[in-house]
């Protein structure tokens, strides 16, 4: 990678990068010791990360997600909840067979600059309105209980994140099936030793689909 400044804190997500680009990034990132420090949004962009995305990671979420969408006659969005500043569903929306919409509190837990078209409702209040089809969490807030509450209502349900560092761990008393993604990337990894420690944990699906 570039040693200037600008080039190590470009924006990783200003557009879909290969999972090998975003590896040798962090890579650099933590040999220089500014993993947190960049995902705490010293990067261009000023983005917040927790779940860090490339192509093959998103693929993967995208062909469960239209596996158990099917065909029906119906169409129900696919809806992420407490989605930050909704590049996950950005980056989602081309690969998914309907529409798919971004929510968020907007409490001003973390500064994220949120898009304007990422509406302001809490995650409960955008599933009454919408009545998705398919429903993505992404690092809920640690120890939230929101996530359990979703999975109860048997919608087919994508939680990612680290089980120890977001969310509350009794989501998985609820049945599950881990997708074991070799491309799963966080903010907690440490990428030089290969120690990775998120996944997309989906609640409510078909092991078909999966």
């Amino acid at each position: 990678m570039p040693s200037n400044h600008q080039d190590v804190y470009q924006d990783i997500h200003a557009k879909l990068r290969s999972y090998s680009e975003v590896y040798k990034f962090f890579t650099n990132l933590e040999q220089r010791g500014d993993v947190k420090r960049y995902c705490n949004g010293s990067n261009i962009a000023g983005r917040w990360f927790f779940q860090i995305f490339n192509r093959e990671f998103v693929e993967e979420l995208a062909q469960v997600i239209n596996r158990a969408l099917g065909r029906r006659r119906k169409n129900p969005p696919v809806l992420e909840a407490m989605s930050g500043d909704g590049r996950l569903t950005e980056f989602l929306q081309p690969l998914i067979k309907r529409r798919c919409i971004a929510t968020d509190s907007k409490d001003g837990r973390y500064n994220i600059g949120y898009p304007k078209w990422v509406e302001k409702l809490d995650a409960m209040e955008a599933i009454s309105k919408y009545s998705p089809a398919f429903i993505i969490i992404c690092w809920e807030p640690y120890l939230s209980t929101t996530g359990i509450d979703i999975v109860k209502l048997g919608t087919p349900t994508a939680w990612i994140g680290n089980p120890r560092m977001c969310g509350h761990t009794d989501i998985f008393e609820h049945p599950y099936i881990p997708l074991q993604s070799k491309y799963a990337l966080s903010r907690h990894d440490y990428f030089l030793a290969k120690e990775f420690k998120s996944d997309i944990f989906f609640f409510n699906c078909k092991p078909e689909w999966i």
